[in-house]
């Protein structure tokens, strides 16, 4: 079923995982991005950088500006291109909702629900300008266990604080932090890092497919 799954995905789907997967394996927060003209060729994919101390030119790192979306953004020429899709495994913060507002952005696509941005991105509130103008089209969240598994990287690493674990869980993703930290007091954490995305992603299938019951039935 999980080889399926990743078979099916088209290309800028498995690259956001493998930018993500490889974003967990530095130690920064696990998602990544990619931009891709609607046809599927991929223009530029990009990872989190917030806890690197270099990167690809103009690519931005160790910064809380970091993020994904941000470094793929960052790397689009100005007016080569236009309506790209922009392909994330996480949905986006306002910081990188507001860039790509910005941007030559038509479609975003994002895997796993981030209950601490979700709205930041309905722009059209801010002024008359604003709700006149066209808005990226949004697809998502995933409602299978890839979305599940997109949020549930997103958690290891600089991110988890307990304050943020502690607003969270209050914001419903109780159970999700607890698998966080049974995958990490238990050392599986590594041995997931070592794995290649699609291997971490059918090891954890049984567990996101009771995360997933679990957030349905909430």
């Amino acid at each position: 079923m999980v080889a399926r799954l990743w078979a099916e995905l088209d290309e800028p789907w498995r690259e956001a995982f493998r930018q993500a997967w490889q974003a967990l394996r530095t130690g920064n927060v696990a998602v990544g991005a990619c931009a891709a003209t609607f046809d599927g060729e991929i223009v530029h994919a990009a990872r989190n950088r917030i806890s690197d101390d270099d990167g690809p030119p103009g690519e931005i790192f160790g910064s809380s500006l970091a993020h994904a979306e941000m470094n793929v953004l960052a790397r689009l020429p100005i007016r080569r291109h236009a309506n790209l899709v922009l392909t994330t495994t996480l949905e986006p913060c306002l910081q990188c909702a507001g860039a790509i507002r910005l941007g030559p952005i038509a479609t975003v696509r994002f895997a796993g629900p981030d209950r601490y941005w979700d709205g930041c991105h309905d722009f059209g509130k801010l002024s008359p300008r604003e709700a006149r103008r066209t808005q990226p089209t949004r697809i998502g969240p995933r409602g299978d266990e890839l979305g599940v598994f997109a949020t549930l990287i997103s958690r290891f690493g600089p991110k988890l604080t307990p304050r943020f674990e502690m607003v969270m869980r209050a914001m419903g993703e109780g159970p999700l932090f607890d698998l966080v930290h049974q995958l990490q007091d238990s050392g599986e954490i590594g041995k997931l890092a070592a794995m290649e995305v699609e291997a971490a992603l059918a090891y954890l299938w049984p567990r996101l497919r009771a995360l997933s019951a679990a957030t349905a039935e909430g």
